[in-house]
């Protein structure tokens, strides 16, 4: 079977292990192929609408994984035993939401081996609560694919050697060091944005626009941290 780019982005990152949550499913595909690969003796795919429940399994009946992969109704990882998976993957839903169910799941968050987590927004919301939750973010991943940005991100027990800065929360610490050329592309994107943005804000004769335009170039900044790693010799 064949993953969209994205989902590939995320299989790849998981390690080997026990078992795997795939925590808002959708259709199954993720957890199909971790088993299928051999990353996951065994998967709970779970997901909050039955929808995409019913469809998940329906398609592990199709590859024949009903033994190794179990379903389950549920919001987040409230259907979760602590302990039960060694692995979770959370991809498919903003930031905000993802670390609502880190907070929430934290007892079965504190008792896995590794998160695979690919927020399609507020990424520093979902880093920052890895850090809280007692994890270092130890790769990351980026892709492009029907006209979006995503990044995933491997978190393991530990604490950084380093602590992140603002800029390192919102864009990430390994894209850039690995000068990643698929990031630079959405870095430059984003310079671009600010730029554009800068601009209208200094014509502007407006209160807001002023107020606006210092936040704007902070955000320019720190977009410039990151591809200044770029540049920086081997």
């Amino acid at each position: 079977m064949r993953l969209s780019k994205r989902l590939r982005v995320v299989a790849d990152m998981v390690k080997p292990g026990n078992a795997v949550a795939d925590i808002g499913c959708d259709h199954g595909y993720l957890s199909v192929w971790l088993v299928r690969e051999h990353k996951a003796g065994i998967a709970i795919a779970m997901d909050l609408r039955e929808g995409p429940l019913n469809s998940a399994k329906e398609n592990i009946r199709f590859f024949h994984q009903e033994k190794k992969i179990e379903t389950r109704l549920s919001d987040g990882m409230d259907e979760l035993r602590p302990g039960e998976a060694d692995r979770i993957v959370i991809a498919g839903m903003g930031g905000i939401l993802m670390s609502d169910i880190l907070e929430r799941g934290r007892e079965c968050v504190r008792r896995a081996l590794q998160m695979v987590l690919q927020p399609q927004s507020d990424q520093d919301l979902v880093r920052k609560k890895v850090h809280e939750l007692g994890f270092r973010i130890t790769d990351e991943k980026s892709c492009f694919e029907d006209g979006k940005y995503y990044v995933a991100f491997s978190c393991e027990p530990g604490t950084e050697e380093q602590p992140y800065n603002a800029a390192e929360y919102l864009y990430g610490r390994f894209l850039p060091e690995k000068k990643d050329p698929v990031y630079r592309k959405f870095l430059k994107a984003e310079e671009a944005k600010r730029l554009k943005l800068i601009a209208t804000l200094t014509a502007s004769d407006k209160e807001s626009a002023k107020a606006r335009l210092s936040g704007a170039e902070e955000e320019l900044a720190r977009i410039r941290f990151c591809l200044d790693k770029y540049e920086e010799e081997e």
